[in-house]
């Protein structure tokens, strides 16, 4: 799956306030997969994973429109950017695919949330979090 990084304070977003954990998924006997009630980790760091909608344009074929995604980020406490606020993530990058019915999927994901102190992160002010 090709990955891409994005220049968040080029492509600018903004914060709907909505704000979800991200579950652990197993397999099923089945092959299917379902969510659980654990908390997913960030493989790298072990802070817990967050979803953070953003809203943004963006254009296709000459159209111009909005759309929202969900953005993951590791924090260590929940992140609560004000609602239809602009947001910057740090390294922020968008992981696309096709689905077996030839539709392309956007996965979005960042490093942290800039000048979001429950990031664990330096604030925008540069102060520790």
């Amino acid at each position: 799956m090709p990955s891409y990084a994005v220049d968040s304070s080029k492509q600018p977003m903004i914060a709907t306030g909505v704000v979800g954990v991200v579950p652990v998924w197993v397999e099923r006997p089945d092959g299917g997969r379902r969510p659980t009630d654990e908390q997913a980790r960030d493989e790298d760091t072990g802070m817990p994973l967050w979803t953070v909608e953003v809203m943004y344009q963006q254009t296709s074929f000459n159209r111009v429109s909005s759309v929202t995604a969900m953005v993951t980020v590791p924090s260590v406490q929940e992140p609560k950017p004000a609602m239809l606020t602009p947001v910057t993530f740090e390294g922020l990058r968008v992981d696309v695919r096709l689905t077996k019915a030839k539709q392309l999927v956007e996965a979005w994901s960042a490093d942290g949330l800039i000048g979001t102190p429950a990031t664990g992160r330096a604030s925008k002010t540069g102060e520790a979090a």
